[in-house]
This record gives structure tokens, sequence and C-alpha cells, in this order.
């Protein structure tokens, strides 16, 4: 840790268990920019910023210094540089921060005066950031807005969807050495809301959307600056020593801190955790209803499920496709089951003599003309309390008054809130504690869901509605490769679209398996897409148990052709053996590497203790 000024020669260096670097601010640049893991100086002399505006490229050493101040207390250095521009009324505030432990931290602040009275298009670039490299050509990159692509060209990590506000999940970018190992974390801190690049002073909104090396690289960044020295850019650096695994565990940490996840430590929630296998079913659809009794037909409806290792949930959809063609609410349909609630909270005791939880849909946009959040609230938790359901599936909705989680916690414990989409960052990710992880098309393998990893407690079944045979197929690779659940919904609005009995055959197979090794899948510390440097089409996401010694290596090969992949590092050196426990194909170690065979285009999990 240090932090020195030289005033007679206009210099500083400032550097702590990661980083080290040394800036002449007298002409304007940063002379090293170092991680202390990889034993060479880096990023030699950058140039502090360039600006574009009035059809001109200025750079630092075009400004004049004005001042220079620095500061320190008991857990960080700080040193602030102004640089002006008279002529065209530009100002630049520099301010380096060392948190002297693993970050030094870049703010930018720039003051525009509006020489000619109005405010012109400005951009600006941070030689630094666009420029960053360990060891040069060779160098890995993630960038922040799409860290990994496959070989056609697609993005593998599927961010969470933006609603009216923007998710706070920004990735940081990396960039590491060609081994994937020692280099620099960046992240772009944003607090805005806003998805509108115009309204956003501060830069960092669209940058961390930039799903390309050339992005970075070569773009200047539009800014909005005026006569108030507003954050323009900010940028904490970390220097990493394990890559892509290091960075994204780190990033995760730190995106957590804000969250209160004790919702769902609570033991009366953890049966959602055992459960693989959800069903959703139309209430008066032929899959699970007796339309000569008039009941519910719970044996037939599970006895379809033991094709595909047994339901483990069952979600009842009580109002399509009758709502809205007369004034009857949500609620009324319930009352207008045949036997009323009282023949469903039969049905729902039946489905629990079974081992099956039950969810009833809310449908958010059903609201009479004399509802109100309160009342609609009461309505939600008498449902439960008449019926003795589980829980609720949460029709369109990424969001949730907590109003309505207090009231279900006050009629008993145990019961979950499910929402179709993520729920959205704050609150409604606290309290909605598993969601469905539903795309609308069918991608081509490989994929995975971004939220599925940064915050692994939160359990999200994979859900396509409008899939057929093959498209179902991929649907299924999504979730065994991911680790996560899936829910079979075969009746979609009156149209059938069946699973075929290979496909039910190969989830039986995989319930089996997750449920075996689930304290590895379920673990708080899983890694997407872990780096495979020499084998650019196999794809492989890390799962880790929180008290096991054991992980599972979940392999996809993307190629039509079957695999033989040596050299493959392994994240715990120590494993001595390795077993493949879903799929065809084998799998040894060799030294502190792994080699693995596969087939084409299939998905196997390898085990290693």
């Amino acid at each position: 840790m240090m932090f020195e000024i030289n005033q007679e020669g206009k210099t500083f260096t400032m550097g702590n268990e990661t980083l080290f670097t040394m800036v002449d601010y007298g002409r304007g640049e940063i002379t090293e920019f170092s991680t202390l893991f990889a034993g060479k100086k880096q990023n030699r002399n950058r140039p502090l910023f360039l600006l574009k505006i009035y059809g001109k490229i200025y750079s630092c050493a075009d400004f004049i210094l004005a001042s220079v101040s620095w500061g320190k207390d008991k857990t960080q250095d700080l040193v602030s540089l102004q640089y002006e521009l008279d002529r065209e009324q530009l100002k630049v505030r520099v301010h380096f921060l060392n948190n002297r432990t693993d970050t030094i931290q870049l703010i930018y602040q720039v003051w525009d005066g509006y020489k000619l009275g109005v405010p012109y298009n400005s951009r600006m670039k941070i030689p630094l950031l666009s420029e960053l490299e360990v060891n040069g050509p060779g160098d890995r990159f993630y960038p922040p807005g799409n860290p990994v692509v496959s070989l056609q060209e697609k993005p593998v990590i599927q961010p969470p969807r933006d609603y009216e506000y923007s998710s706070d999940i920004q990735l940081p970018l990396v960039v590491c050495d060609k081994e994937d190992k020692t280099g620099f974390m960046v992240r772009l801190p944003s607090l805005s809301d806003l998805n509108d690049d115009g309204a956003n002073q501060n830069a960092n909104k669209g940058l961390c959307r930039a799903g390309t090396e050339r992005e970075i690289r070569d773009d200047f960044f539009r800014i909005n600056p005026d006569a108030s020295f507003n954050d323009t850019f900010e940028a904490v650096f970390t220097g990493i020593r394990n890559g892509w695994v290091e960075a994204f565990d780190r990033y995760r940490g730190i995106w957590a801190q804000a969250y209160d996840f004790s919702e769902y430590r609570k033991e009366d929630l953890r049966w959602f955790k055992t459960c693989v296998i959800h069903n959703f079913t139309f209430l008066f659809g032929k899959e699970g209803f007796n339309h000569e009794t008039g009941r519910i037909d719970v044996e037939k409806l599970l006895e379809q499920g033991k094709a595909f290792g047994g339901y483990d949930t069952v979600t009842l959809w009580n109002q399509y496709p009758r709502l809205g063609i007369d004034g009857r609410t949500q609620w009324d349909f319930y009352d207008d089951f045949p036997g009323g609630r009282a023949a469903l909270r039969e049905a729902v005791e039946e489905f629990h003599k079974h081992g099956v939880r039950v969810f009833l849909p809310y449908i958010p946009w059903d609201r009479g003309p004399r509802e109100n959040t309160e009342t609609m609230g009461d309505a939600f938790a008498r449902l439960i309390a008449d019926t003795g359901a589980d829980g609720y599936q949460l029709d369109t909705m990424h969001d949730i008054p907590r109003s309505f989680r207090e009231k279900l916690d006050a009629l008993r414990p145990g019961l979950i809130l499910t929402s179709q989409s993520h729920p959205s960052k704050g609150l409604p990710l606290e309290i909605v504690t598993t969601s469905w992880d539903e795309f609308w098309r069918a991608d081509p393998m490989p994929e995975v869901d971004l939220l599925r990893f940064i915050c692994p407690i939160h359990l999200a079944p994979v859900i396509s509605r409008w899939s057929r045979y093959e498209d179902k197929t991929i649907l299924i690779k999504r979730a065994i490769f991911s680790a996560v659940p899936i829910v079979i919904w075969q009746d979609i609005f009156g149209r059938r679209l069946p699973f075929g009995e290979d496909q039910k055959a190969l989830l039986r197979s995989y319930k089996e398996v997750y449920l075996k090794y689930r304290p590895i899948y379920q673990g708080g510390r899983p890694i997407p897409l872990y780096p495979l440097p020499s084998h650019p089409d196999l794809y492989c996401n890390l799962f880790s148990g929180d008290r096991e010694p054991e992980e599972i290596y979940s392999f996809y090969n993307h190629r039509d052709q079957e695999i033989d992949a040596g050299g493959i590092r392994l994240h715990r050196p120590r494993h001595t053996r390795s077993r493949v426990v879903f799929g065809e194909g084998t799998a040894e170690i060799e030294g502190e590497t792994l080699r693995i065979r596969g087939p084409a285009r299939e998905v196997i999990h390898v085990l290693l203790s």
C-alpha cells in the first residue's frame, strides 16, 4: 500500500494489494497502471482523457492544469486534478481514489460553459479504459453488455429484461491474459433507472450496454455536460489473478450487498428448493379435469406426470379463456367452479396427500371498478385461506406490493410467490423468491440466464409455451446445462403441444441427478461460462456446493461431432476423481487438468471430488 505525491515533478503514485499506478499530472497522462499479479509494468503513457466537441478532438495535453489537491483518511487516498481549456469554455476534473485494499477508482466530471450559447454534442474517451491491456494481442476481453458470444456470434449470457426501470445487474468489463488468469476487473457503476442516454448525465449506463470489444476500444462515448461539473464517468478497477471466474464471483458479492435475502432463508419456504418438475394446466382442460364428474382428476394428472419423473408442483389456471366475456372477476370464477372453493380445497388436499404443492394464478390487470390495492390484497389472501393452496403464480408480473406478501404471512407459513418475469430490482426480488425463466423464441444453445448465476438463491424454472418438438429439446438442454427446474406446459390455450417420450425420459433422468446433487447445483457461487480457452466450441457452467468439497462441471458440446477435449484447467486442482453423472460421455483427471469426451450437441455433467 502506498501513496506519494511529488509536487515539484507533478507526479503521484498510489497502490494497494492488487494495483499500482503512477500519474504525471503535469503532462496529463497515466505513466503506468498495472496489476501487481503480472510482474511487469502495464498500460504505459495513457492520456487522462480525450474530448470530441465542435468537430475537434482535444487531449488532456491541450488543457491547462488549473489545480491539484490531495488528502487521505483511515481508509482511502484521494487526488483531484482540474484541467481547463478557456477558449472552449471546457473544464475537466479527474479524481483518483485508492481504497488501500484492492481498488482504484477514477471519477471524471466535465464542465461545459456552452461557448456558443447552446449545447453541442460531446463525446469522450478514457484511454486507460479503451486501451486497457494485460499482455496486448491475445488478451481475453469480456465486454460488460455481452461478455460471451458463441462462434455464431450469438449472445450466450442472457441479461434480465429491462422494464420500466433498468436492471441493477451491470456486469464489469474484464480484461485478462490469454490463459484467463491475470488481469483487470472494471466496474462501471450507474445508479440511474433511466435507459435514455440523453437523460443521463453519467455515461456509465451506455457503457454497461457495450457488447463488443470494438465499442470499448474504438468508440467515443456520449456525454451530456453542462456548467455544473456533473459526474460524467466512473470506473472502479481491481487487479485479479483468476480471470473471469474471480471477476464474476467478486461482482456477485458486490451486487448482493444491496439486498436482504432473509425471505429466501426461511425454513418454511425451503420446500420449493426440492421441486424440479413443475406443471401448468388449465383448470377445465382435459389434462386434469373430468368433465363428466365436474371434478379435478388429481390421479389422472399426476399419473401423466410420472413420465417426467413426477410433478412437484401444479399450477391450476382458472380464468382463461373466459375472463372478460362478462362482468365476473377472477375471484368470481373460483366461486363458480363446480362445488365452489370448497371443491378446490378438496382437490388441493388430495394433491398434498401425494406430496404435490398447488399454485393458483393472480391476474393483476383484472381489477374491478370498486377494487383497489388493499381490497385486491385481501381477496388475494382470502383465496389461499379458502382453498389451502401453497402460493401464487403472478401472471405478467415482475413486482408486487409488500402488503400482499404480508397478508400471506399472516395466514400461515410456507406460501410461495412466483412471478412470470424475473422480479425487478430491489424489494420485488427480495419478496418474490422464484420466477419463470420464460423465453418466447427457440434460440439455439448454448444459452444461460444471468440471474440464475448472479442470484442463485432465486430459483427460476425454464418454460416456453409455443415450442414444438425440436424447440422443446432446446428448452430441456437449456435447463440441464444451467441446472435449473423446468415447467411442463402442454395445453397452450387449447392447442395441444406435448413432449415426446424420449424427452420425458431425459427429464426423468435429469430430475434424479438434480435431486441427488442438489446441494452442489444450488450452491451460492456458481460460475457461468467457465473459461475453456483451448476449446471454443465447448461451453461449461461450474457448480460448487457451499459445504460440499465436490464440484460439477456442466459441459455443452456445440460441435456437430463428438468432442475429445483435454487440458481443461481445474477450478480446484486438489480434485483427484471424476465421474460423468449425467449424459453420455467419459471424464478423466490428468494432473491438474480434465479430459472429457462427449457426443455432439449434448450436455454432460461431470462430478469432481
